[in-house]
């Protein structure tokens, strides 16, 4: 995949985004109780208040379960010839791999508080791009070949991956770029508290809340009229969404005709946009919802 970053075609000056209602499109609650969802290509899992872990089956429209406690999955980097990886951490930071073989989670040594994963075209060794943190803000990258994580040099308190690419911010709230090349972190001018790496973009928000999109050398704000405070983004090939929990609402960005689509009273405590398997949330509740497009 291409990592160069997605360019605009308007200039930055001329962004002022058109928050419109939703219209057939809606979220439909699903049966089941969820802390956090992950959606991929084609897999879409979840944890619940007990930490215990389940799989969606698009066939029976309902979350099975499987075997083993986690509270954190990651899902992702799947496309026609692979499936996506699913990875885990459990309340001890260790960590998972689910195999599809076998159909159980394993444990891989190591230990991580936070992890990710993409699509990786850099080499055999990495067809997967999985990067994770530990309690010490230490950088690890799985390589398939070895079966381990490889210690990556820098300190981050938040990394992200997708379309090949790999974001981070450290505990100062600076960015930075992992450049496969050099094998080094490259930082990029500004400060964020969340960063979000989609196909061919990178997002994020500071730390007012604010909702920003890099563009190949800076920062853009998002100027959604009524609507700059937000508690959540995330980011993949099913777009850009927003969760607003001032105003009790959810948006979609679309910076190709530069609107925002409005889901006024969807209020999500988390949400999860795959590359393929669809958008994903759930509230305070535990309820789950997915994106319903007629």
């Amino acid at each position: 995949m291409n990592r160069r970053i997605l360019l605009l075609a308007a200039s930055a000056s001329c962004w002022a985004t058109v928050v419109v209602p939703a219209s057939a499109q809606h979220f439909e609650q699903i049966p089941g109780s969820l802390t956090q969802v992950a959606a991929g290509r084609a897999e879409v899992w979840g944890i619940n208040a007990s930490q215990q872990v389940y799989r969606f089956n698009a066939t029976s429209a309902e979350f099975l379960r499987v075997a083993g406690k986690l509270t954190q999955v990651a899902v992702g980097g799947g496309s026609l010839l692979q499936t996506d990886a699913v990875w885990g951490l459990n309340a001890g930071s260790e960590i998972f791999q689910y195999n599809f073989t076998t159909k159980a989670l394993v444990q891989v040594t190591g230990e991580l508080t936070q992890i990710t994963v993409g699509d990786g075209d850099t080499d055999n060794c990495h067809p997967y791009e999985v990067w994770g943190l530990n309690v010490d803000e230490q950088i690890f990258r799985y390589n398939y070949c070895t079966l381990v994580f490889d210690n990556i040099p820098g300190f981050l308190t938040q990394v992200s991956t997708g379309g090949g690419d790999v974001w981070g911010i450290n505990v100062n709230g600076q960015i930075f770029q992992y450049n496969f090349l050099t094998q080094k972190w490259v930082e990029i001018a500004g400060t964020l508290k969340q960063i979000a790496v989609g196909v061919n973009d990178v997002w994020g928000l500071d730390s007012s809340d604010n909702l920003y999109r890099y563009e190949g050398s800076s920062w853009v704000q998002m100027n959604t009229p009524g609507y700059t405070a937000y508690s959540q983004i995330a980011v993949g090939g099913n777009g850009v969404w927003g969760s607003n929990s001032l105003t009790h609402s959810v948006v979609r960005f679309d910076p190709n005709v530069e609107i925002g689509v409005l889901f006024q009273g969807t209020i999500l405590t988390q949400l999860a946009s795959g590359y393929g398997a669809g958008v994903w949330g759930v509230n305070s509740a535990g309820q789950v919802f997915s994106l319903v497009r007629p």
